[in-house]
């Protein structure tokens, strides 16, 4: 039996965690299982052995975060803080992190007067790619099967069965099935009605710069859409257990439905099909032990089956960049076990300069944060956080987390918050509305009741 907190317990967490990111997204998101398959094969005796080396950690030491319910831990954890951690969420909220994290895309992406991208609940007529005669007849036979969802707010336009069709590798039967299962946890969400009645205050602007700490970041140097999200300071960890999963599904299903909406504005604007071309780049630096264990891994395999349900088969590669180096080895060694197509779409490596290369061989400097070494910046700050979210290493501050729990049931929520808000605060409310033209203000946010901005 493995002592816990002992090294060889936590490389059995790394193997329970990789196994259940195996077994859970098999048949959603194959790609990613192939990564960690390949790992596994040597993740158990290579961890524990250098886990066992005195004085060397595979992962940084990171921040626990209490358990499910423990009240006390968590009041310690505010007795710590203290109001240094209020400042900073103030502080995030105030300069608007995160405001324009889906705009990236846009001619101007920090214009503070524009809409954020809205997803058409009607069938849109998007320019689609080359097919061939066998794709033309599937994707035909595909819309005729499913036009009974079509007055149910559901798309079933050429571009989205399409995205739907190729996430099954073209089997028509599986994909129907699995656009029916999608149809049916957009109706369970409510995502017809994101920009209509939904509480936008909660579940976009007032955690803006915690979920997530990511954007559609720009166009590579082919034209190919950039997301990208700084994997490794989400704090997914600490937030399974402090906020409810029914939450974190809203707040997700937002920023899907935000990033969706952005990739078919620039795909309409530039008449290019941008759809399975896209790179999703994954800063894992602070990655921590915290990730290895059974908890986060359901959730997030549970996470990504949503995400694949509301934004399947846009990805053409994955970059996992400045990842922890048992990562980065084990896929440089087992990589050529996997079938030439699949390995070029997945990248890892470690470090900073090795990451730089490869992101300037598919994106300009200009698109690239100047955190990383490109010339990205925001009002000279390298970390992009209007884009990126909080750059903050460390756990979301609890005032952030309680006030969205506050307003998630009802509680501090202004009438005018409801999908459309209205009304202006004083003080720092007057600073985030100049700065970043709606949402929340600092103030409001932060204990005094209501969450006021304009849209």
């Amino acid at each position: 039996q493995a002592r816990p907190g002992s090294s060889r317990c936590r490389g059995k967490h790394a193997l329970i965690f990789v196994a259940m990111i195996m077994v859970e997204l098999f048949n959603e998101f194959p790609v990613v299982v192939l990564i960690f398959a390949s790992m596994t094969m040597s993740m158990g005796s290579y961890l524990l052995l250098l886990a066992k080396q005195d004085g060397q950690r595979i992962f940084p030491k990171r921040w626990d975060g209490p358990a499910a319910g423990d009240q006390a831990a968590r009041g310690c954890r505010r007795a710590n803080s203290g109001s240094d951690m209020a400042s900073s969420a103030a502080v995030c909220l105030a300069r608007h992190y995160g405001r324009f994290k889906h705009c990236g895309l846009r001619e101007n992406p920090y214009d503070p007067d524009a809409e954020p991208p809205k997803y058409s609940v009607t069938n849109l007529d998007l320019p689609l790619p080359e097919l061939d005669e066998a794709d033309r007849h599937a994707l035909d036979e595909l819309i005729g099967r499913v036009q009974d969802l079509q007055g149910k707010s559901m798309r079933t336009d050429a571009a989205t069965m399409l995205r739907f069709l190729r996430a099954r590798k073209g089997n028509v039967n599986s994909a129907e099935a699995f656009f029916r299962k999608a149809c049916a946890l957009r109706e369970k969400l409510g995502v017809a009605r994101v920009d209509v009645d939904w509480d936008l205050d909660t579940y976009e602007r007032c955690f803006a710069p915690w979920w997530t700490r990511g954007a559609v970041l720009g166009r590579g140097k082919r034209g190919e859409v950039i997301g990208f999200e700084r994997f490794g300071r989400c704090r997914f960890p600490q937030l399974i257990q402090e906020v409810p999963w029914e939450i974190l599904a809203r707040l997700d299903a937002v920023h899907l439905v935000r990033t969706l909406a952005a990739m078919e504005e620039f795909s309409m604007r530039t008449g290019r099909h941008v759809f399975g071309d896209a790179i999703a780049i994954l800063d894992m630096e602070g990655l921590g032990w915290e990730y290895c264990n059974i908890q986060v891994a359901r959730s997030y395999a549970k996470l990504v089956e949503q995400r694949d349900m509301l934004c399947p088969a846009v990805l053409s590669k994955i970059f996992c960049i400045r990842a922890p180096k048992a990562f980065s080895m084990c896929w440089h060694m087992f990589q050529h076990i996997l079938d030439p197509v699949t390995r070029e779409k997945v990248c890892i490596v470690s470090g900073d300069e090795a990451s730089l290369r490869l992101l300037q061989e598919f994106i300009s400097d200009d698109v690239i944060p100047a955190y990383l070494g490109g010339r990205a910046e925001n009002d000279g700050d390298p970390a992009c956080p209007l884009l990126l979210g909080s750059p903050d290493a460390g756990p979301v501050p609890l005032e952030a987390v309680e006030h969205l729990l506050r307003m998630a049931s009802g509680v501090g929520a202004s009438a005018g918050g409801r999908a459309r808000s209205g009304g202006r605060g004083g003080g720092a409310d007057d600073e985030a509305e100049d700065r970043g033209g709606r949402g929340c203000g600092a103030g409001s946010c932060l204990g005094l009741g209501r969450c006021a901005g304009k849209r």
